[in-house]
């Protein structure tokens, strides 16, 4: 019986899939736009995946307001390097690229002189 059982598990073991890690970071909008959507995705990728938003925790109006807050849950995959895109209720679009979620729990992104950045900190 006890071999039985330790076979049934093996095999369950063997054919769960493999399971993505679930991970997540807190984007503090300072991009000066009310953002409608956050995706990630791989750095040097287009494997957009859209933030996993809890269905209990999802209210009518999700948008981000500029200076707000919010928790960005996504599978991450191998690596730790990630492109955050953000379209804005106006329609618009922006990409930070290269950013580290590994080491980084707080990700700020906003609009400068030279193009879209994001600052980062622990």
């Amino acid at each position: 019986m006890l071999k039985l059982g330790l076979a049934a598990v093996a095999a369950l073991v063997i054919a769960a899939p493999a399971m993505a890690d679930d991970w997540d970071f807190v984007l503090i909008n300072n991009s000066g736009k009310a953002i409608k959507t956050v995706e990630i995705a791989p750095t040097g990728t287009t494997t957009w995946q859209p933030n996993k938003v809890d269905p209990d925790f999802k209210k009518a109006d999700a948008t981000v307001k500029p200076g707000a807050r919010m928790t960005v849950h996504f599978d991450k995959g191998a690596g730790c390097r990630y492109d955050v895109k953000l379209t804005f209720t106006d329609s618009g679009t922006g990409t930070w690229t290269n950013i580290n979620v590994c080491d980084n729990s707080y990700i700020t992104v906003k609009y400068a002189a030279s193009g879209a950045t994001a600052f980062t900190a622990n």
